[in-house]
């Protein structure tokens, strides 16, 4: 993940690149070909989001993990109220 994470906390869409390209270059995308395949297909569909102020960004790319949260509690309480009823 560190070598994700210098893309999207890049400061701007430029050092985002770099970064994508120095993960390319870097044994993860050896490892991992698709991952890298996928960044440098959906580049375009990654670029307005750095238009976005860097707190706001860091909203966007953790929301994922807020929602899986809420997955596993939502995941509990209903396995609690099915025995309610």
């Amino acid at each position: 993940m560190p070598a994700l994470r210098a893309i999207y906390r890049a400061k701007d869409a430029e050092a985002g690149l770099a970064a994508l390209d120095a993960f390319y270059a870097g044994n993860w995308s050896q490892r991992y070909p698709a991952i890298a395949q996928s960044w440098r297909r959906n580049w375009l569909h990654v670029v307005p989001f750095f238009a976005f102020p860097e707190s706001v960004r860091r909203i966007i790319y953790t929301t994922d993990d807020i929602d899986r949260r809420f997955a596993i509690d939502k995941r509990f309480v209903s396995s609690r109220a099915s025995h309610l009823i």
